[in-house]
């Protein structure tokens, strides 16, 4: 339906193939996590430095570098996110810089001071407060993008109008800023309802009954959305690509969301956490080269990732509550929520004067 000019069948097959790939290494480990070794696929501990961890390790990385090569285009284009100008521009580099930013603190925290770091993460803590803040921007971001409705008037994707997509994710960013605040009583301090009871954290919420389960959900939706869509865009046949390029962001947006790839402990047993993580670094690791005119930021940003989560590896045994470093990546993702909010706000209100696909961002 799509097909045109843009359209490459044999890359497209190529791509599938790479993530067959991937689909395999998971299946895979599970099946060696379960046979070999009798532990349960979705469970945290410790990181296995085993036999075990080994072989996942090198299930994870075949994995990641079928995502990498089958996400990254044959051609790139050149970084438009960081051209932006005007207080849009500043907004969005602050914003990365804030992600990387708290990585870095949290690696010091939990060398010298963890107690710091459960208080900063705690419920009403700066971090904690910072994350909601984040996701409490997007919502506002994204209603105005919708109730404007400009640039997104005359655009449907899939037979879908761009203004019914547009308040679908503002209901979904909704309901995970109640979800995070515990619907309120943070900040209210109402007693956990008796219905609640059994929440891991007796909190008014639904993601702490089934925590692992919705952070593989939350944690891979975030990646595939925020890290795989702004690359994949680019291999897009021409027509379809046109009317997605009103959603998914530039293919530098992958480089403001990479920090969410980090902040793993206790869950760098779960192989496909793991394959993200590998991913991630080896799509940046291509970016750098390709992309001179961001070469020194792209650079500092890659060995930040790199060094956090070998450090968090290394120090995460000194948390004292054990969910710290995870809440840290939980920060990564809301940030680059509010960049992406921060971009659709950009994106659609300058497509009413420029409906052509031309835009710089």
């Amino acid at each position: 339906m799509f097909m045109d000019t843009y359209s490459q069948p044999d890359r497209f097959q190529q791509r599938l193939v790479l993530f067959a790939l991937a689909v395999a290494a998971i299946v895979a480990s599970l099946f060696v996590d379960m046979t070999l070794f009798d532990r349960t696929f979705l469970s945290e501990a410790a990181p296995d430095w085993q036999l075990s961890g080994a072989i996942r390790i090198m299930l994870s990385l075949t994995g990641g570098l079928a995502i990498a090569f089958a996400v990254i285009p044959d051609t790139l284009p050149e970084p438009r996110l960081f051209r932006i100008g005007g207080v849009a521009g500043w907004s969005l580099a602050a914003i990365c810089l804030i992600s990387y930013g708290v990585h870095v603190w949290t690696v010091y925290a939990l060398a010298q001071t963890p107690e710091a770091l459960r208080a900063a993460v705690s419920e009403l803590g700066p971090i904690a407060v910072l994350q909601e803040a984040a996701i409490a921007l997007a919502l506002v971001f994204l209603v105005v993008t919708f109730a404007a409705g400009k640039g997104l008037r005359d655009i449907r994707v899939l037979g879908l109008p761009g203004r019914l997509l547009a308040a679908g994710m503002a209901l979904a960013v909704l309901l995970l800023l109640l979800e995070e605040t515990s619907y309120g009583q943070h900040y209210f301090g109402w007693g956990t309802p008796a219905q609640f009871e059994g929440n891991t954290q007796q909190e008014t919420n639904l993601h702490n009954f089934y925590t692992i389960r919705f952070e593989m959900i939350y944690y891979g939706v975030a990646f595939a959305a925020f890290v795989l869509a702004p690359l994949l865009l680019q291999a897009l046949p021409g027509q379809l690509r046109g009317k997605l390029d009103h959603f998914i962001p530039p293919a530098d947006f992958t480089l403001l969301a990479m920090p969410l790839v980090a902040g793993m402990y206790a869950s760098w047993n779960i192989m496909p956490q793991q394959m993200m993580f590998f991913a991630g670094i080896l799509i940046f690791a291509v970016l750098l080269l390709r992309w001179r005119m961001v070469r020194t930021p792209a650079m500092a940003g890659l060995a930040i990732i790199i060094a956090v989560q070998v450090l968090y590896l290394l120090l995460g045994s000194n948390q004292s509550s054990g969910y710290e470093v995870a809440e840290i990546r939980e920060n990564s993702i809301c940030f680059a929520l509010l960049g992406y909010a921060v971009w659709f706000w950009l994106r659609n209100r300058r497509a009413a004067t420029k409906p052509d696909h031309t835009l710089s961002v």
